[in-house]
């Protein structure tokens, strides 16, 4: 008879996120069955007693029901995989060790890496992989286009007006934050 293999026990994200879909169900005033129906509408079909298990820590999530949960929640994946915090707080975070969620957000949102302490190389060679190109905070000088850098131009325009509808000096407060966070793209060519 072979011998069976014991599964990895659920770890610290896997337990994040359990807590955070039932939070974020309940914040949605969501059923266990209406959750369940909008993830089969979406095409991602999940079972009610499968959503309970899951909040119960007793059934895993894969990437492609995590990305579905993530859409029918309306949240982004990170709000499921990490604390609804960012502060001095730990947090464990698998096979990363104990971090301050701040730094587990800033390192989930591709801004700096995990590791701590890292000098300008980890830092470079993370931003380089960690997000693709044009949407990266840190980039290679001359690796983008004009037409690449007046489309972020643009996008951080757009976003400002979808913001601040109505408030131009704070559209324009947003735009001069976003020249200081990238400011290749807003140099003239």
């Amino acid at each position: 008879m072979a011998e069976r293999t014991q599964k990895n026990p659920l770890g610290p994200t896997g337990e994040c996120l359990s807590e955070n879909i039932s939070r974020l169900r309940r914040a949605r005033g969501m059923s266990y069955r209406e959750l369940s129906e909008k993830l089969s509408e979406l095409g991602r079909p999940i079972p009610t007693l499968g959503l309970s298990r899951i909040e119960n820590r007793e059934r895993r999530v894969d990437a492609d029901d995590l990305m579905a949960l993530a859409v029918a929640l309306a949240v982004n994946p990170n709000a499921l995989l990490l604390p609804p915090v960012s502060d001095k707080t730990e947090v464990e975070i698998t096979a990363g060790g104990s971090v301050p969620t701040w730094k587990a957000w800033r390192w989930g949102d591709g801004r700096e890496p995990l590791k701590d302490p890292f000098d300008e190389d980890d830092f470079a060679d993370f931003q380089l992989n960690a997000r693709p190109k044009g949407r990266r905070r840190y980039h290679v000088p001359g690796e983008r286009t004009s037409d690449e850098k007046a489309a972020q131009r643009a996008a951080s325009a757009e976003i400002a007006a979808r913001l601040y509808p109505d408030d131009v000096p704070k559209q324009q407060a947003f735009l001069e934050r976003e020249a200081k966070m990238d400011p290749e793209a807003w140099a003239g060519d």
